[in-house]
């Protein structure tokens, strides 16, 4: 599932291919891709406009269209990712479709539907409604301590919760929680503060070097990082002992048990 990282590259992606280019038309090719409106308002509304703008938040895209207040948003579901084609027929998948007038497209790619493409407002009512946490890349570290402050349950589990701070996924957890030595089974209240801050360096670390890899986390150090075993031979490379998974929270977890104890 796409994470911050993947996030920034898409935003990136739209902000160096797409704005300020006139869009000729529209072309829905599955109408469940877009959330909240149908096909033809959808043309309707972004014929003859440019994209101006974009933002980021969390997991969420948005890219404002026109002089007037309207924005599109973004969210790429399991597989969603976006794509601007210069030349050539639309990539499969390519659900939807912003052609502009001086030829090429912005493709939202979806293989497997769960993305979503919706007409909002503005990004601050639409994470208003949708009652997101702070961004995991902006939030400094009083707020994040602030946002964990008497929960409970996993620390893995608090970290996904997208009420709580938003953008952390599976992965990017799971490597932070590695880079500190916790395990994604320990509770919140077993953390000490210390433990808190520590982990807060350790995400904003995760999420720069992945960042740096465009978002491949096959392509980080795997000298450092656990995320490259965890698609090779899926040994900690700290310690060489084998990584293990667990369910916590719901979610596949990878660990290596010689750095992050079981919690008591």
């Amino acid at each position: 599932m796409p994470e911050l990282p993947d996030n920034v590259v898409y935003r990136r992606r739209i902000a160096d291919g797409a704005l300020n280019r006139k869009i000729a038309q529209t072309n829905v090719v599955d109408p469940r891709i877009l959330a909240g409106v149908e096909p033809h308002r959808f043309d309707e509304v972004l014929s003859g406009q440019t994209l101006t703008e974009t933002h980021r938040h969390g997991k969420h895209v948005f890219a404002k269209y026109g002089d007037e207040t309207g924005w599109l948003a973004f969210h790429f579901g399991m597989t969603g990712k976006v794509e601007i084609v210069e030349n050539g027929d639309p990539s499969e998948y390519a659900y939807i479709q912003l052609h502009f007038e001086d030829g090429g497209h912005l493709a939202f790619v979806c293989p497997r539907k769960f993305a979503r493409v919706r007409l909002i407002d503005t990004p601050e009512a639409f994470l208003e409604e949708k009652e997101l946490g702070p961004d995991a890349r902006r939030v400094d570290v009083e707020a994040f301590l602030e946002q964990l402050e008497g929960r409970r349950g996993s620390i893995k589990g608090r970290l996904l919760d997208q009420q709580v701070v938003a953008g952390l996924g599976n992965i990017y957890a799971d490597e932070a929680l590695y880079q500190e030595g916790i395990h994604p089974a320990t509770t919140v209240p077993e953390l000490s503060e210390a433990n808190l801050r520590s982990l807060y360096d350790a995400i904003q670390v995760v999420l720069d070097a992945a960042i740096d890899v465009e978002s491949d986390p096959t392509a980080l150090d795997p000298e450092r990082f656990m995320l490259p075993h965890r698609y090779g031979d899926e040994r900690c490379p700290d310690t060489g002992v084998p990584l293990e998974t667990e369910q916590v929270s719901g979610r596949t977890a990878y660990f290596s048990p010689a750095r992050q104890s079981p919690p008591a």
